[in-house]
């Protein structure tokens, strides 16, 4: 695209919405694009003052704000002999007004129109029309009875004839806003009428640069001009919300949200004009308007955060007036869009105390779970709170549900205060009901069990079933299969360590070689500390990282960051569960997610990896990642938080008596642990 610099430029502004952004210019520069011209826009002169449409071209100017620079399109006229008016002119010549029409002129001219029956009778009476008495509300109808009567294969034809040109001339140049807007609304469903969309979509660009556009007006018209695949147009109405950026009001910012998925290189510039915007009107958005404004966000894909702050301080604020159903709406998109804080928090915990086991919505209490499980809020009174409306209404639960109930307290490690009653409430239902539940299900709801130190032994039945395992892998996505089994084996696992009445294990050991994720950022920083392991362990004979254990199966929850152990055993070593504990230490390293928000309690799946760890005779030391990594530039310090976590180990649990570990673990002597493939 070849492009050249328009000068002399003069900018001439009638209102300051641009003033955000061109301040910061210390000249502004447009660059001439070739597919400057548009078709209606040099269409000629229909004898209303629009000769100066020929000079339209379209072009891109260079909009800073800040260090944030865009090049965004815009419109541009020329004026005079080397004078170009941007965006904005007072030397524009205003269209003039279409006159006023009797409302029995206009009826007897619709029933004309209304009385044909063919395209061609339509033409005749609109070119026995006077140019005076041929008034755009006359024209919509003649436009409407040849788009009724024509197939689209016809109106083709008809595009370039005369008569047609006068109809579409007269909506274009003489129509008010509204009815060019309709107009381009109706031709959705007819995209064959390429040269009268562009000549609507054109116009509606040239008015939006005039500033003739309202707010809403400009919202409808990118709608409308991405309904009729006109994208590139769509772009250029960015600068006339900026111009209009004082009328954006709590009753139409959704309407601005609405139109941001349309959007591709403007959508940062409207953003920016929003973010500006909202925190004057948030105070006074309804709730529906939020819900709108969010499901926006959730469909481009975006969660600025000085938007959804501001949106969170809203329900905060509103939480007492918003229904179950607007809750639930406004808790998924935030869910959705990655965001919570602590004014969410806090308004959830209020709401969960003022209305309890009185809430009727089972999805809104799942709502509120999901998010508490999303961004791991363990807090205490939404948790217990929900554990109540289970017990309280578990009756009229949907089977569906069971597993949004359990699983959060499961993953945040939270025992509720009414714990012996909940779970009596769920064995309960589980049984009555174990047939109407996904076997997917029921193998997370199983292995919230076990993380919550809770052992479900009534269902080992129904799940090591033959039955019951034909119909999980028939009823499992091939690509979540290994997920599942990879549950069951620790299900079954954790009941053989830790459950004295279990008959295991049930499951075959897992001798297979197979790949374990492992974070690259715990293998990085393991790498990176290697020096000061080496050194607290005694050498490199006596450390092994990145291994299973071969009582464990071979899943990345078990598998161990770095191993302490005797010398010159290499990465084979004898562990008897039974005689040889706190010997060997297992060095776990914790990312920031594997704790709970407040970054005080480990999630359920890390606490019961170390409890098992535990149960096998092992010491466990714990490192935080944040913390190795803020210290790894600063060798003492490192060396020091080391030795002071070693010297807080946690000892190894007791054997459980009479489970079959115990038994495996005084016959016979087991080869060690299995390093990473």
């Amino acid at each position: 695209m070849s492009r050249c610099m328009l000068s002399p430029l003069r900018l001439y502004r009638t209102s300051s919405g641009l003033q955000h952004y061109l301040p910061n210019l210390a000249r502004a520069c447009l660059f001439s694009s070739d597919s400057s011209s548009s078709s209606s826009s040099g269409g000629g002169s229909n004898g209303n003052g629009n000769n100066n449409k020929s000079f339209v071209r379209n072009t891109t100017i260079l909009v800073q704000q800040g260090c944030d620079i865009q090049e965004l399109p815009v419109v541009v006229r020329k004026v005079a002999e080397d004078e170009f008016v941007a965006l904005i002119s007072n030397k524009i010549i205003d269209c003039q007004p279409a006159a006023a029409q009797k409302d029995t002129e206009l009826d007897e001219m619709v029933k004309t129109l209304e009385a044909c029956h063919t395209v061609q009778g339509v033409c005749l009476v609109t070119d026995g029309i006077g140019e005076e008495s041929f008034s755009p509300d006359v024209a919509v109808r003649a436009l409407e009875k040849i788009l009724k009567l024509e197939s689209l294969l016809e109106l083709k034809n008809w595009e370039d004839k005369p008569s047609f040109e006068k109809i579409i001339n007269c909506i274009v140049y003489r129509g008010r806003n509204e009815t060019v807007l309709d107009v381009m609304d109706g031709l959705r469903n007819y995209l064959e009428l390429a040269k009268t969309i562009d000549m609507l979509g054109n116009e509606l660009v040239y008015r939006c640069s005039e500033n003739k556009l309202s707010v809403e007006q400009c919202c409808e018209a990118i709608e409308s001009l991405t309904q009729c695949r006109r994208f590139e147009m769509v772009e250029k109405f960015w600068s006339g919300i900026a111009d209009q950026e004082k009328q954006i009001t709590d009753k139409n910012i959704h309407l601005v949200f609405s139109i941001l998925p349309y959007l591709k290189i403007s959508r940062r510039a409207v953003l920016n004009i929003l973010e500006r915007r909202i925190p004057s009107v948030w105070w006074q958005m309804s709730t529906g308007c939020t819900i709108d404004v969010l499901q926006s966000l959730e469909t481009c894909k975006m969660s600025p955060f000085r938007i959804t702050q501001t949106l969170a301080r809203w329900l905060n604020t509103n939480i007492h007036a918003v229904s179950e159903d607007q809750l639930e709406a406004v808790l998924e998109s935030f869910t959705n869009l990655g965001f919570s804080d602590n004014q969410i928090e806090r308004s959830i915990e209020r709401y969960v105390k003022a209305k309890g086991i009185k809430v009727v919505s089972q999805s809104l209490i799942v709502s509120i779970l999901k998010h508490c499980q999303t961004f791991r809020l363990r807090n205490s009174h939404i948790l217990n709170g929900c554990s109540e409306f289970f017990i309280a209404n578990h009756q009229n639960l949907d089977p569906g549900y069971l597993k949004a109930f359990l699983c959060p307290y499961g993953y945040l490690d939270f025992h509720p205060l009414n714990s012996n009653k909940f779970f009596e409430t769920l064995d309960m239902y589980l049984d009555l009901n174990f047939t109407k539940i996904h076997p997917n299900d029921i193998i997370h709801i199983m292995f919230c069990y076990v993380c919550l130190e809770r052992y479900p032994l009534p269902f080992v039945n129904r799940i090591f079933n033959p039955y019951f395992l034909d119909v999980l892998h028939a009823r499992t996505r091939p690509e979540r299969l290994d997920r599942v089994r990879s549950l069951l084996k620790v299900f079954d696992t954790s009941l053989t360590l830790e459950c004295p009445d279990y008959d295991g294990p049930l499951l075959p050991r897992d001798h297979s070689a197979k790949a374990v994720f492992h974070d690259g950022r715990i293998k990085r920083i393991v790498n990176y500390i290697i020096p000061e392991l080496e050194e607290l362990a005694g050498g490199p004979n006596n450390m092994t990282k990145f291994a299973i254990l071969q009582h464990l199966p071979v899943n990345e929850l078990y598998l161990v960051d770095v191993i302490f152990h005797p010398p010159g055993m290499g990465s084979i070593f004898s562990l008897n569960t039974a005689k040889e504990r706190n010997i060997n230490v297992a060095v776990l390293i914790h990312l920031p997610e594997y704790y709970n928000a407040s970054g005080e309690h480990l999630i359920g799946p890390q606490a019961m990896r170390i409890r098992h760890l535990r149960r096998l005779g092992l010491k466990v030391v714990t490192l935080k990642f944040d913390v190795l990594y803020k210290l790894k530039v600063h060798p003492a310090e490192l060396r020091k938080y080391l030795v002071e976590r070693l010297k807080q180990a946690l000892e190894a649990l007791p054997v459980a008596k009479g489970t079959a570990a115990a038994a495996a673990a005084a016959s016979t002597k087991e080869d060690g642990p299995q390093t990473e493939q």
